[in-house]
């Protein structure tokens, strides 16, 4: 066997969200690549075999599999048992998913490697241009310019091309401030949310003349990019990978909406793309702020609720994001601890049917009493 080397780190990249890394490593008998969460302290590492840099052996020992070294792929496993020289560094670039939790290897503008976002489902690792068969670590990448991977590839590539074109955020703020102005009127107030990181995000804040007591703050730039996961839930995660939130809040006699609730929404923002991780009807997360207007009930966490064409629901649909694919809007229902796992345990849409006993509930009351 090759004297094992000290692993050497080719190349490394942080998706442009800065919550995932990238790297492309060496040890001398295989390179792989891996993919690391920054943020988000219980992602599992995911890694794809690249090539094998030795001679392909007839098969794998148990001794070698029990080493904790990367296993190589055997010669029926490879398209060339041969070992592959080594990468240049300054021939290596990588084009990340839309979502920012899968990268495409690229060696000299040729797809070598694809580590996708559903890596790490079933023991599934990614695809190799020099994998042969369903393998321990790779499956084949096979034609590296069409078919569903490259299409695939290409639309991330025409992504970012987008997102990095000049004045994209403007575009993306006004095609959605637009869009809310004409339902709810012009917004009163606006908050940059982004903390200067990648996206841009902002909140706006309107007054409806059909709800003269409630506020609603609506996120602006959440639906500029997929959320990470939702094609391991669903299907046709296109149409369920764009959001935007609506937290609509009555107003009291002493409104102190202003001092939490924006707060609230800019502190889960980024959360999608931050620990790769997507906002659904009926999930939940837990609430930073404490509403100062509670009454009854101590609200830990928010329920997202997607609002529809129901009686009682604002008309928000329509709205088409920059790919094509329909924007949806969640609304943020803050709920008790008990409330939350009634959620978990019965699922939201029982406990919504005995929150919506006469019409669908979309505006946070923090006067109202326990659903349970």
């Amino acid at each position: 066997m090759k004297e094992i080397l000290e692993p050497k780190i080719l190349y490394q990249e942080a998706n442009p969200y800065g919550s995932f890394t990238a790297f492309l490593e060496d040890d001398g008998r295989t390179v792989y690549l891996y993919l690391q969460a920054e943020e988000n302290p219980d992602f599992s590492m995911k890694s794809v075999w690249v090539c094998n840099r030795i001679q392909a052996p007839k098969f794998r020992t148990e001794e070698e599999l029990r080493s904790g070294l990367p296993p190589v792929l055997a010669e029926e496993e490879v398209l060339d048992s041969s070992p592959i020289a080594p990468f240049q560094e300054e021939e290596i670039h990588f084009i990340w998913t839309e979502e920012g939790t899968g990268v495409a290897f690229f060696y000299r503008e040729e797809l070598v490697a694809y580590l996708p976002p559903w890596s790490g489902v079933k023991d599934f690792h990614g695809y190799s241009k020099f994998a042969k068969t369903e393998a321990l670590t790779a499956y084949p990448l096979g034609n590296s310019e069409f078919g569903t991977i490259p299409d695939r590839i290409r639309q991330d590539r025409t992504h970012w091309e987008f997102r990095s074109s000049p004045n994209v955020w403007k575009k993306v703020q006004e095609l959605r401030l637009s869009f809310l102005e004409n339902i709810f009127g012009n917004h009163d107030k606006y908050w940059s949310a982004d903390g200067g990181k990648f996206p841009q995000l902002g909140i706006a804040r309107f007054r409806w003349n059909l709800l003269p007591d409630v506020y609603i703050y609506a996120t602006l730039g959440m639906s500029s990019q997929n959320m990470p996961g939702v094609e391991l839930y669903r299907k046709d995660y296109e149409d369920y990978a764009r959001t935007e939130l609506l937290f609509a809040v009555k107003v009291s006699d002493e409104d102190r909406s202003e001092s939490w609730v924006p707060h609230q929404i800019g502190e889960i923002i980024r959360y999608p793309w931050s620990m790769g991780k997507w906002f659904g009807h009926g999930h939940t997360i837990s609430m930073s702020r404490r509403d100062p207007e509670a009454l009854h009930v101590t609200f830990t966490s928010l329920l997202f609720k997607e609002l529809d064409a129901k009686a009682g629901h604002p008309p928000l649909a329509g709205l088409v994001a920059e790919n094509g694919r329909p924007i949806r809007f969640l609304t943020l229902l803050p709920v008790s601890e008990e409330e939350r796992e009634v959620i978990q345990e019965k699922g939201a849409k029982e406990f919504l049917a005995l929150w919506e006993k006469d019409l669908p509930v979309w505006i946070h009351d923090p006067e109202r009493k326990s659903v349970v």
